[in-house]
């Protein structure tokens, strides 16, 4: 008699927006190919899926949850592992959720955890005794690297061991610590180590310091790693980076590269905001296909203040190409002129949406390009949706991104003249030395240039650059594509 019970994995997400979601889309997929799988996480409103039941959404009970007492991601992160540390201890002695679709489920037999998060998994260890899986939401070529000319891990290394090494020091530290020496990470052009961190945001020094250990403890108590990406991106360098991340840590890893964690069809539960639709609808009338410019920055990031005026002179050379923009304000430090936007919006050109449902924006005839900080999430979404790309990368893998979807891909335009901090310096571009002046009139000339490229043969060029790579994307996660297979392979190793 076969055994109808499910087993039980806990998958543990990093508490961005632009991590959960994916991850929700992994569990998905995981339990719709895996009929005796039961997954805890979070976040499913949206989410279509039969299968979907299986999937259970967990929190710390509200009268032992700990404070957050700040909105630092370091804080965010260590309230995250101290809910953890007091869920699964609980629900360990008494689960939460005994039975799924009629079936009893088992105890947690692994644990998957977003790299970002860097472990919080790993202290409470001696409480659960489970393995841990690695999981990562975006490439390879983001992660890989080797300590001689890799990634900038030296750097947080050095900063952390530095005598005089304080939280209120690092942002400090990290300027006078970045150089000019050229890094050559698997799969990517090569390029100056200070392109990496293209924007000067100074949170991100003390969160990339204190990460980096984590991160490094994190590797030590894990042996699989798995991979938002796919192989099927066979006219890119991806499956170089791919092959890399096996060996290029301080240990070898069995990895797994399930493809992207996007929706291939906007969330059915979400419908398109009236505002935002009425205005791609009255453009599409007004001025044709590929006439709006779509800018959103992801839920966290946003220009910072001192590249206010970067942004408005990037955004301004939109209405005199003859289009109009949607620019979407979803993250709380988005801070930009009441003055300048009422202009815009009486003028007719543009509207500026709290939240937008980016999935249907994509989708919509007239959206012509996508601007966008690089987010893996936000460049999958649009490469299965056809929409060629401007990029405005700021940290983390975006910068990465930027360089396989600008100058390896085709599929769209880096801007570069908005370089602040040590990058204002210079880019290397196919083996020359691109000055970035970083004036106001520098971004505008720039942003003048793309946007005549757009609407030209560059434009289309790139447009069915984007439609190719879209459809590997499908296929990859279609039935028997690299993605699925991989995915197949993840769960066989996990036991399912």
């Amino acid at each position: 008699m076969s055994d109808s019970t499910l087993k039980h994995i806990i998958f543990i997400s990093g508490p961005a927006w632009g991590h959960l979601r994916p991850a929700i889309k992994t569990a998905l997929r995981m339990v719709e190919k895996f009929p005796d799988l039961f997954v805890c996480t979070r976040y499913l409103s949206a989410q279509s899926s039969e299968h979907a039941s299986r999937i259970r959404i967990v929190s710390t009970p509200e009268d032992d949850e700990p404070r957050l007492p700040t909105i630092n991601p370091t804080d965010i992160i260590k309230y995250l592992e101290d809910c953890f540390g007091i869920w699964i201890a609980r629900e360990l002695q008494e689960p939460s959720v005994t039975h799924a679709e009629g079936r009893a489920i088992r105890k947690p037999s692994w644990i998957i955890e977003d790299l970002l998060n860097g472990g919080v998994s790993v202290p409470c260890k001696h409480v659960h005794g489970l393995p841990i899986a690695a999981w990562w939401v975006s490439t390879a070529a983001s992660h890989v690297g080797n300590k001689d000319n890799g990634h900038s891990g030296r750097i947080f290394e050095y900063i952390s061991h530095h005598p005089d090494f304080s939280l209120e020091k690092a942002s400090e530290m990290f300027l006078q610590a970045i150089s000019d020496r050229l890094v050559c990470i698997p799969g990517v052009f090569v390029h100056h180590e200070w392109e990496l961190f293209p924007q000067n945001i100074p949170m991100l020094g003390p969160f990339f310091t204190t990460s980096f250990g984590r991160w490094l403890n994190l590797l030590k108590h894990v042996d699989i790693m798995t991979c938002c990406t796919t192989f099927e991106m066979s006219c890119l360098k991806e499956p170089i980076s791919a092959g890399a991340l096996a060996y290029g840590l301080d240990k070898p890893l069995t990895t797994f590269f399930v493809g992207p964690g996007v929706d291939l069809a906007a969330p059915s539960a979400i419908d398109p905001e009236p505002q935002v639709a009425r205005f791609l609808d009255s453009a599409l009338v007004e001025k044709g296909a590929h006439s709006v410019i779509y800018i959103a920055f992801g839920s966290i990031f946003f220009p910072p203040p001192t590249s206010l005026s970067h942004l408005i002179a990037v955004i301004d050379e939109i209405p005199k190409a003859g289009l109009k923009f949607i620019l979407a304000l979803s993250s709380p430090i988005a801070k930009i002129d009441q003055s300048w936007m009422d202009a815009h919006i009486q003028a007719g050109n543009a509207i500026f949406p709290q939240w937008t449902n980016q999935t249907a924006i994509l989708e919509h005839p007239a959206v012509h390009y996508f601007l966008s900080h690089g987010g893996w999430n936000s460049i999958s979404e649009a490469l299965v949706r056809g929409v060629p790309m401007i990029l405005w990368p700021m940290a983390g893998d975006q910068p990465t991104n930027a360089v396989q979807i600008s100058a390896m891909h085709d599929c769209g335009f880096e801007l570069l003249q908005v370089r602040t901090g040590p990058a204002k310096s210079t880019a290397y571009q196919n083996a020359t030395e691109v000055k970035i002046v970083g004036t106001d009139d520098a971004v505008r000339n720039e942003m003048k240039h793309i946007l005549e490229l757009t609407k030209g043969p560059r434009g289309g060029h790139q447009r069915r650059n984007v439609e190719l790579l879209g459809k590997a994307i499908v296929k990859s996660l279609g039935p028997s594509g690299s993605g699925d297979l991989e995915l197949e392979r993840f769960g066989k190793a996990l036991g399912l």
